[in-house]
């Protein structure tokens, strides 16, 4: 699973061209919340990346759990997004509002590369935590 370990760590870095190169170049990157995704290929997905780092500029993962299957074809992590919400994210304007929220993944590899990856997050509390103010 190191390609998820190369893959967080340059999320973690804010380094959106690391980020990319851990992507297969026809990735399907499909966020759950997001009103456009699914977006495919990795031009589209680094303008996602960088418009997360705009709105979330301290924007951080902490893996809790990893499982792995298919013969390590499939990768799902469940961790925990951290950071101040600046910009719009989720369907809100933040503020400056501290976010902490459970983040699963759902990743599918192919020749050593993430060539799909599906994100799952309750968008409401991060909307409840940035109209309230605190965690």
């Amino acid at each position: 699973m190191d390609i998820i370990d190369r893959h967080f760590a340059a999320e973690n870095a804010h380094d959106v061209q690391a980020t990319l190169d851990t992507y297969t170049d026809d990735i399907v990157w499909d966020d759950v919340t997001h009103p456009d995704a699914p977006f495919h290929g990795k031009e589209a997905v680094a303008g996602v990346y960088s418009s997360i780092i705009d709105a979330i500029p301290d924007v951080a993962l902490t893996s809790v759990r990893r499982f792995e299957g298919g013969g390590g074809r499939y990768v799902v992590d469940e961790s925990i997004l951290t950071g101040h919400v600046h910009g719009e994210w989720a369907g809100v304007q933040g503020g400056g509002a501290p976010v902490e929220v459970r983040i699963l993944h759902i990743f599918e590899l192919r020749d050593g590369l993430i060539s799909y990856e599906n994100a799952w997050f309750d968008a409401a509390e991060v909307q409840r935590q940035i109209r309230h103010g605190r965690l």
